[in-house]
């Protein structure tokens, strides 16, 4: 089994239900030649260069398993020929990536912020004790770079 992960970034200009409909569509031509793994929705992000005149993009991570790996090139002329998906790059993974559940991390995500309000919350009620934390850690920052000479060079 071969293993295959593409990051492909979206127009940034679409609603929710069009990024949804290209998302479909993408996994439907994947699904024609491979078995879709894991594909998680990184949200809307700010782009290194403008990319047709877009500032930002949405990105969308897909991995996927196929048999044959001769149907990723008509994959990747697909990719370059929809004109909603800005940039996309596929590459071959050494092994299978792990399965998420992208419901459960978005639930965790809210269960972590309910637990930090709970926790705000608590701080401004007396009846707590203060908690004295100790850090064991320790950095070592290792030596400083030394400074090099190359401003005391000349120019001739």
């Amino acid at each position: 089994m071969k293993y295959f992960e593409t990051l492909y970034i979206v127009n940034p200009n679409f609603e929710q239900s069009r990024l949804d409909t290209i998302i479909k569509d993408v996994e439907k031509n994947v699904a024609k030649f491979s078995k879709v793994i894991n594909q998680n929705i990184w949200g809307k992000k700010r782009l290194a260069y403008k990319i047709n005149n877009e500032k930002y993009g949405t990105f969308v991570l897909l991995n996927f398993e196929t048999e044959e790996g001769s149907s990723i090139a008509g994959f990747e002329s697909y990719m370059k020929l929809n004109t909603s998906v800005l940039r996309a790059q596929t590459i071959k993974l050494k092994s299978r990536p792990i399965e998420t559940d992208y419901e459960k991390s978005m639930q965790l995500d809210d269960e972590y912020k309910l637990q930090q309000s709970i926790e705000d919350s608590s701080i401004n009620d007396d009846s707590t004790e203060p908690v004295k934390v100790e850090n064991n850690n320790v950095i070592d920052e290792g030596e400083p770079i030394a400074e090099s000479g190359d401003n005391d060079i000349e120019k001739k």
